[in-house]
Parts: structure tokens; sequence; C-alpha cells
């Protein structure tokens, strides 16, 4: 029977033994030169890639070239507004919020949306195109973590229908202007010729002198919804 004790030494900045201390010894012993230079070998495979799918880089690429900006917002939003927007859906509301107007996980992307286009207002800035691509959060028991989250892009415009300028009559946007905005994306589509508008109504709602017109898109389902005004009149 035979024993053997080897006892590796450390750097001098660090407490106690590590597995990489004793492997470093048993090479040093070994001798480096003995330990044979072979390239590590991985095996990969292509990730499937249906043709069929858009990818979010096009998408993006479309409404930039029609004059949108794109806009990050937070997932957490104010219960409120998005109340106002949604009273028929119920969100997951945090425990622990960050504070009590970033509260809610966002059941769409309108909310973060709008509250930049307030923002945006509030600095004398009154013509925008902002769209965003990012996760909105159902809950649903048979989900897991109780929650799905669902891939959306969207967007919001508000203001005049182009920059202003002497050769160009002014003009605010509205439901048409979303509409061409919405099917400049569906053109992106092989059967986009399958696709037809239908009214959807909304609740009303005013969030300061915020009247805007809205679109929202989803990967299964896309609608535009018009606000001309907070009180009755809705496309």
């Amino acid at each position: 029977m035979t024993f053997c004790m080897m006892a590796g030494g450390r750097p001098g900045n660090r407490f106690g033994h590590i597995a990489e201390d004793l492997i470093e010894e048993v090479a040093r012993v070994y001798g480096y030169n003995n330990i044979p230079n072979v390239a590590p070998v991985a095996s990969l495979q292509m990730r499937a890639f249906k043709e069929a799918a858009l990818s979010v880089p096009q998408m993006r690429q479309v409404l930039v070239d029609r004059g949108y900006q794109e806009a990050i917002t937070y997932s957490f939003v104010d219960p409120k507004v998005q109340q106002a927007l949604f009273a028929n859906q119920d969100a997951l509301v945090l425990p622990n919020p960050i504070s009590a107007d970033m509260s809610a996980m966002r059941l769409n992307l309108w909310p973060g949306l709008l509250q930049a286009v307030q923002y945006n207002q509030s600095r004398q800035q009154n013509r925008l195109r902002l769209f965003e691509y990012g996760l909105k959060f159902i809950p649903d028991a048979s989900a897991e973590g109780g929650v799905r989250q669902i891939p959306v892009i969207g967007g919001v415009i508000i203001g005049s229908l182009a920059n202003e300028h002497w050769s160009i009559a002014e003009r605010p946007v509205d439901f048409y202007d979303v509409k061409a905005d919405v099917e400049a994306l569906l053109a992106l589509l092989s059967n986009n010729q399958a696709i037809c508008f239908t009214a959807a109504s909304i609740v009303p709602c005013t969030l300061g002198k915020l009247l805007p017109s809205m679109l929202t898109i989803s990967w299964r389902v896309i609608w535009a919804r018009c606000i001309q005004k907070p009180e009755v009149n809705r496309v």
C-alpha cells in the first residue's frame, strides 16, 4: 500500500485552498511540457428558424423608416393608469414594489408609452412617434410562475403629421395615419391580404392633455385604435 501527500501552494492574497491550486501543483510536478496539447472539441447545432416568422429587427426598421423612435419603458406601471385603459383585466400586483406608481406588471405596452408621451409633452415636445418591443404579463394560474409573458410590439403617435415646414400644411394625425403604419408592418407578411381592420372600443381617459392616436400590434392579433376626444368620439 502506498500513501502520498502533497501540500500545494496558494497566492498570499487568498485564504484557504481551492481545487485549482491542487490541479496547478499536480501539473507542475508532472511537467507542463508532458501534458498533450489537444484542442477541445464541441459539437454545435444550428437553431431551428421558421422562414415564415418575422424578425424583430425587420419590424423595428419599418417603424424607424416611418419616423418612429424606439422607447424602452418599465415593465412596472401605475395601476391607476392601467385600470383606466384596461378596466376589465386584472393585473399582477407586486408585493414589494419600487413605488406606488410602479406596483403593477403591465398588461400592454401603452401605459409606459403614454407616460413617455406625457413626459415629453411637459417639455414642449408635442410631435412624437414612439414604439416599443417588449413583454406583457398576463396572470394565468396554469402558466409557469402564475403569469404568461407574451412578446408584443406597440406604438403611439401624437401631434402633427409632418414636421413644421413652409411647404407642408399642418394637419394633426388621425386614425388613417395609424392604419397606414400598421399596414406597413403587415406588408411584411406573405398573407397580408387576408387581414382586415375592424373598429375596437377603448375606455375613454384623459392623462393631462394627452389625446394621442394609438396603435398596438401583437404577434397574433393586430388592431388599431384611435382616441379623437376623451369624452365620447372614438373610432
